[in-house]
């Protein structure tokens, strides 16, 4: 895959669940792809809740001159897939969050991973964090915003017009150091993610 070429392709699904309940845009992270823990398991549970998941992939090894408008233009490429009708979520998480300002001018529901409220290390985007921050905060439709308190990107006792989910201790890709806690952090996320789904309509 050429540098900051996307692609878009429609999620396998070993266990179809039967009956279509809608559809998910997801947006990976700068480096944390939809076949990583967290956004793998998250796909799973919601496909055996009866949504297609549409995923992006991208190499972003370094940042797309404009990041946001890169973002919107895959998020658009994602709504553009052929699907059944029902409702659209978008699920994004880490830089795949500067969507929230597409996601609400389509007023589509969300789920926000480790969304970038700050600029820190390795994502130096002190305009677009801002940003981000004051529209996740104000999000006009339904939303779930989960974060950790170990997480540089974080900005801790956030608060928007949705439901937060703070993980205590948890860093950038909601993990800690105890492997067996961070496997229940993940399942405890996904469950999060298709309770908040269960009420998309």
């Amino acid at each position: 895959m050429a540098r900051h070429e996307p692609r878009v392709r429609k999620a396998e699904e070993h266990y179809p669940a039967g009956d279509s309940r809608g559809t998910v845009l997801m947006l990976p992270g700068r480096a944390y792809p939809c076949g990583m823990s967290l956004l793998a398991w998250t796909t799973r549970a919601l496909q055996a809740t009866g949504w297609t998941v549409f995923q992006a992939e991208w190499d972003l090894s370094t940042f797309p001159p404009e990041p946001r408008a890169f973002i919107e233009g895959v998020a658009q490429q994602l709504d553009q897939m052929e699907r059944q009708t029902g409702p659209v979520l978008i699920v994004a998480k880490s830089l795949g969050t500067l969507a929230a300002h597409w996601g609400a001018e389509q007023g589509y529901a969300a789920v926000w991973l480790t969304p970038i409220l700050k600029s820190a290390g390795l994502y130096p985007l002190p305009g677009h964090c801002d940003a981000l921050a004051e529209r996740i905060r104000e999000y006009p439709t339904d939303n779930l915003v989960v974060g950790g308190t170990a997480d540089d990107l974080w900005q801790t006792g956030f608060r928007g017009t949705g439901k937060v989910l703070e993980i205590e201790g948890a860093d950038h890709s909601l993990e800690v150091a105890d492997w067996r806690t961070s496997i229940r952090q993940h399942q405890d996320v996904a469950s999060a993610v298709v309770d908040f789904a269960s009420g998309v309509g």
